[in-house]
């Protein structure tokens, strides 16, 4: 099975949320989705004209006014290369790192890479921005652009997702997993996603069904990896 990488995210893992079924998803919970796990860089902050939103973020961060300013001017020009797509996806995993050695060893963040199997790629774009491949969010285009390339990092398991406007919903944000329970044998493995590709899929053929309530996105199998 083919997968294709869509590039890497910097994320902070999150406790379990009360919602969550305890007896189901782990007390540390890693996600792609942003509404379950803070990523970085978080650029409406950071490109938006709000200067409280912009001092609460730096206070968070625990960095100077001096090296706040520094990070913004290395996302704007890694921005403008292409090497980093918007709204927080990287395109490779050595960008990834420096920009979290640079302004993050204070803080601990994981790096994923995202991955999508090959027979899922045209449904995935075709949902996506329409226009060339600089114009889209970072995930399509790097879909796009890792066409040969497939994921290196360490493979944790697979997470539904349903994407929208550059970032993704994932079933955790809508207790998906009680009910997937109660459908099917839902179990996560070690990792805190699902083992297989055709459970993976078995859930998404679920998520996308209109009279569930899930957000009217299109949930699709998420490979997900660690790269350290």
């Amino acid at each position: 099975m083919n997968i294709r990488s869509g590039g890497y995210l910097l994320i902070e893992r999150t406790k379990r949320a009360a919602y969550m079924d305890a007896q189901r998803i782990p007390e540390s919970v890693q996600s792609a989705s942003v509404c379950i796990c803070e990523q970085h860089p978080t650029l409406d902050v950071l490109w938006g004209t709000s200067k409280e939103r912009k001092k609460t973020y730096r206070e968070r961060l625990r960095i100077s006014e001096e090296a706040f300013f520094k990070l913004t001017e290395w996302v704007e020009i890694h921005q403008e290369s292409g090497e980093l797509g918007y709204p927080q996806t990287f395109q490779t995993v050595e960008l990834a790192k420096e920009f979290r050695n640079r302004f993050f060893s204070h803080i601990e963040l994981d790096i994923i890479e995202l991955g999508l199997p090959e027979s899922y790629v045209a449904d995935f774009l075709a949902e996506g921005d329409k226009g060339e491949s600089l114009e889209r969010y970072g995930v399509e285009r790097f879909i796009l652009r890792h066409e040969l390339e497939a994921p290196t990092g360490q493979f944790l398991g697979y997470e539904m997702l349903g994407y929208e406007n550059g970032m993704f919903h994932s079933y955790l944000c809508n207790g998906l997993e009680k009910d997937l329970a109660e459908q099917f044998f839902f179990k996560l493995n070690k990792h805190g996603f699902v083992s297989t590709l055709e459970e993976a899929e078995r859930y998404c053929t679920y998520s996308n069904q209109e009279n569930v309530g899930t957000e009217p996105v299109l949930w699709l199998p998420w490979a997900i990896y660690e790269v350290e």
